[in-house]
């Protein structure tokens, strides 16, 4: 089930990382949105990824999660805060003598970075699904999930492009997400799976880990 979550979510997540909008060249032109999928030149000149706190928040605001809601690793703790923090950008003086932030990421970071958008994506799902939907309104968990073009496609769609990257999806980007409404079969998945596999697609876009 993972493996086959993970398959489908890899490439959407890829074009939507190449698909972040400049807003115009450093000239003070600007650029076109032709809808490909090749790589932009970022306007700012210097990024930063979200460390453990930024991400954390960020997912808890977007998703409407409480603070223990977001990742926890095996009932052992917070995946940003005790487990995976270390990875995550974090410093930890007392524990392990670390009173600074280690200068690059480590080869585990993307991992963990997936680890804990997965888990705060099942954890809303989990939760729209067996109470009142907050995030995912217009899905219906026991139907399959919406066609492309569907209403509640471009609902859902939309609600989680404002919820996490505060802007509507383009064209280009809402027939990529189509991608995910079915399986390697062509057959439609569940609309859990599909408000999972949508959530975790938008929320490791380059987009949002980035600012």
């Amino acid at each position: 089930m993972i493996t086959r979550i993970l398959l489908h979510s890899l490439l959407p997540a890829l074009v939507l990382a190449s698909g972040c909008r400049d807003g115009g060249s450093g000239d003070g032109g600007t650029t076109e949105d032709t809808g490909s999928d090749e790589v932009r030149q970022a306007q700012r000149g210097e990024l930063q990824w979200k460390r453990n706190a930024a991400l954390q928040r960020d997912l808890m605001r977007a998703l409407e999660l409480p603070e223990d809601g977001v990742c926890n690793e095996l009932g052992r703790g917070s995946c940003t805060r005790e487990i995976h923090h270390i990875a995550l950008g974090a410093a930890d003086p007392l524990r392990i003598g670390l009173y600074e932030p280690l200068p690059d990421t480590l080869v585990s970071t993307p991992i963990v970075l997936d680890r804990v958008v997965m888990s705060a994506c099942v954890n809303r799902a989990n939760l729209d699904q067996g109470g009142a939907p907050v995030v995912f309104t217009d899905l219906d968990f026991g139907a399959q999930a919406p066609a492309e073009g569907d209403d509640a496609f471009t609902a859902t769609v939309t609600t989680l492009y404002r919820r996490l990257l505060s802007r509507d999806p383009e064209p280009h980007e809402l027939t990529t997400l189509g991608g995910l409404a079915v399986d390697d079969a062509g057959k439609p998945v569940s609309a859990h799976d599909f408000a999972v596999l949508t959530c975790f697609a938008i929320g490791t876009s380059s987009e949002f880990l980035f600012f």
